[in-house]
């Protein structure tokens, strides 16, 4: 049962705009103020009820009630009237389906910077000659999604993270560092989001989430590094916006194959565990595809 965050009190005494508005009405009616005051004041008066009634009806629902009540209000709840309207579907783990719409999607691509991914950068100076292979399958996968996407007209965002660890360098971002900008093989494209974050998660720190509702994104692909830190935190970031979230796997990685391994099952197994949320697609946390997976439902 879902609990009550608030009760009226007991006097059941009228609320104050009553009370004004009455007072209101009264002056009209015994004083000589002229017509367009009193339709002026008139009006004044009822957005004044209107917004308390609304306020009080608004304070008594119950939370799941307010929650629905607040979706609502914000355009979210049309993600889920559209789930079963969806012209593509790309197959998942679990033996489930992502669906999606070419004009509600995006591609989500987190901290694809040259500091990541090439011995060159900040970060990649310290990996082994495995790591440096592994980024570079990365960065292939990652340029297969990213020319699908594109053809099939996806919306394309692109972060950068000036954070490393517990530190962060905004002097990165203006004029954009050599190292801090984005791997040459996966740069942004004019009209495409670009986004400088200071937070591990993508939404937080950056306006992310409003240039997606305004090009009328529900869902997100995402792919990225690194899995266990900035993608998984974007990925939660994303669910508690209501965007539906699929991991673009083979198209992530982690300083380790255990630390990715972790977050893609940290990710994944609330959704499909039959026990839990499985029936909320994308939204407990993600679903996980593949990269050949999501070029095939694309083409």
């Amino acid at each position: 049962t879902a609990r009550v965050l608030w009760q009226p009190a007991r006097d059941c005494r009228p609320p104050a705009a009553s009370l004004l508005f009455a007072s209101l009405v009264h002056s009209m009616l015994s004083s000589q103020l002229s017509s367009w005051a009193q339709l002026t004041v008139a009006t004044g008066v009822g957005v004044v009820c209107g917004i308390t009634l609304a306020r009080r009806r608004y304070k008594t629902r119950s939370l799941l009630e307010r929650q629905r009540y607040f979706m609502r209000d914000l355009g979210l709840a049309r993600a889920a009237e559209k789930l079963d309207q969806c012209a593509i579907s790309i197959p998942v783990r679990g033996g489930r389906a992502f669906p999606l719409n070419r004009d509600d999607t995006a591609l989500l691509l987190i901290d694809l910077q040259t500091d990541f991914l090439m011995s060159k950068g900040r970060v990649g100076r310290h990996y082994d000659d495995a790591r440096i292979r592994q980024m570079e399958k990365v960065v292939d996968s990652v340029e297969e999604l990213l020319t699908a996407c594109r053809a099939a007209g996806l919306v394309i965002a692109h972060s950068r993270s000036h954070r490393y660890g517990a530190h962060v360098f905004p002097e990165l971002v203006h004029p954009v560092d050599e190292t801090y900008e984005l791997h040459p093989r996966l740069r942004a494209k004019p009209g495409e989001i670009v986004v400088d974050k200071f937070t591990f998660g993508a939404f937080a720190s950056t306006e992310l989430e409003e240039q997606l509702r305004e090009r009328g994104v529900t869902r997100i692909l995402l792919c990225g590094v690194l899995t266990n830190v900035c993608v998984f935190a974007t990925a939660v970031q994303a669910v508690d916006r209501f965007f539906r979230v699929c991991l673009v796997e083979d198209a992530c990685a982690a300083f380790k194959d255990e630390w990715h391994q972790k977050a893609v099952s940290l990710i994944s197994e609330p959704q499909v565990d039959p026990r839990a949320h499985h029936k909320c697609n994308g939204l407990y946390f993600g679903e996980i595809a593949t990269t050949d997976a999501v070029r095939a439902a694309l083409a």
